[in-house]
């Protein structure tokens, strides 16, 4: 071997030491990195999961303040739907109540105007000569 084969074997072999050497601190930069990353996952999982279960909480509970607010819209509707039918109902009472004793005063009211135009007219009828005298008599 000739000394330039040797020292280029050294080169070689230096060159590979420090390929070996730049890889193990490519992968031992690497597994920090990988590990600072899990780390910061970690952190953020823990900074979410309160906000996340709060939001759970927060949509659990408007979902039971909105089938609350269904129940009693229902309720709402139901009674307004028992007030209108009640309403009428109490109307149609009255209105029999009032109406017929009403039609019944007035019919009433009627024949006794219907009485009294007939005495007036009877008082103020002429009155009848006598029969005694002819009305065609003159003198």
């Amino acid at each position: 071997m000739s000394d330039w084969q040797v020292v280029f074997l050294g080169v070689m072999a230096v060159a590979l030491v420090a390929m070996a050497a730049a890889q193990v601190l490519i992968g031992v930069t690497v597994l920090r990195a990988t590990r600072q990353l899990t780390d910061l996952a970690g952190q953020m999982r823990n900074y979410m999961r309160p906000l996340i279960e709060k939001a759970t909480r927060l949509t659990d509970e408007a979902s039971k303040v909105t089938s609350m607010a269904v129940v009693q819209m229902e309720r709402v509707d139901k009674l307004t739907v028992l007030l209108a039918t009640r309403v009428d109902e109490t109307m149609g009472a009255v209105q029999s109540a009032v109406v017929g004793p009403v039609r019944q005063g007035a019919a009433v009211l009627a024949g006794i105007k219907a009485m009294v135009g007939a005495v007036r007219e009877w008082q103020n009828r002429p009155s009848r000569p006598h029969e005694d005298e002819d009305p065609l008599f003159v003198g």
